[in-house]
């Protein structure tokens, strides 16, 4: 599902359900605006990241040849080094950190989608319940204490459920992304009683199956481990979500990753970050 907002050039009063920067007037994705002044969808935040910046000519060229006075530009990556690319390429800067190249949009009133809203750790949340392999189930289960485990809570340094046994018929999510720090092949492995899932990449936000996961350990079973390998590429914040439930008996869940360059391992710490307004994407 693309990502994009609209955007307009005003250089009156604030526009209710906008953010005024400089002359841009930046509503929200889920925000829709039409008449004057003219509205423009900015590019997919999706495929990398945005800028915007006015174009007080008007002559910016747009399919329709309208008067235009924004332009936009995005980087081929939604990676920090694509970023800074982007905006040393565009600006004809030589900035070496995303903190040097905010700060410039920041002085000149540019928007850009580039923000650092990850904190550390993925975000985890305990429901009552077993999902029983239905992944909807998240979506309108109310979290729970259950166990040791809070209803919600962060976990920073290994993704996992407590060894200890935490009861019958609950289940947990956690979500966040996974940022590589080399290009290459990671393999993902789950180990639970029962039921596990993860999603690496855009599928972990939307269209999320069990038949799409990249790791499938699903059903009812004593500690199993399964995994599955996708490619990675070094700095990219990538989706992750990781589903887990328990129906009966012990209870189970640990989460682990290898490459060809690194020994498999469960210290995930400064590999995983969650937004910490959303708590989770």
């Amino acid at each position: 599902m693309a990502t994009s907002r609209p955007f307009a050039y005003n250089t009156g009063s604030t526009i209710s359900g906008t953010t005024q920067i400089g002359s841009l007037a930046v509503g929200t994705p889920s925000s829709g605006f039409t008449g004057n002044p003219k509205w423009w969808n900015g590019p997919d935040e999706d495929l990398g990241y945005v800028i915007c910046r006015p174009n007080t000519s008007g002559n910016q060229p747009n399919p329709g040849s309208l008067p235009a006075y924004i332009r936009f530009s995005r980087s081929k990556l939604k990676t920090d080094q694509s970023f800074i690319n982007l905006v040393n390429s565009v600006f004809k800067q030589t900035f070496t950190t995303t903190t040097q190249c905010t700060s410039y949009l920041t002085t000149n009133n540019y928007w850009t989608s580039w923000v650092l809203p990850y904190t550390a750790g993925l975000y985890k949340t305990t429901y009552s319940g077993y999902f029983a392999d239905n992944v909807s189930f998240f979506a309108t289960a109310t979290p729970a204490s259950v166990g040791g485990n809070p209803a919600t809570s962060v976990q920073t340094t290994s993704i996992f459920e407590p060894s200890q046994n935490d009861g019958e018929n609950f289940s947990c999510q956690w979500l966040g992304y996974f940022k590589p720090t080399t290009t290459e092949t990671y393999t993902f492995f789950t180990s639970s009683d029962d039921a596990s899932y993860v999603w690496v990449g855009s599928n972990a936000q939307t269209g999320f199956t069990t038949g799409n996961s990249t790791v499938n350990n699903g059903g009812l079973h004593g500690t199993l481990e399964k995994f599955g390998s996708i490619a990675l590429t070094a700095g990219t914040y990538y989706p992750i979500r990781i589903q887990f439930g328990e129906l009966s008996g012990g209870d189970v869940m640990t989460f682990n990753y290898s490459t060809p360059t690194i020994t498999k391992t469960t210290n995930v710490t400064g590999l995983v970050f969650y937004n910490s307004t959303t708590n989770g994407f």
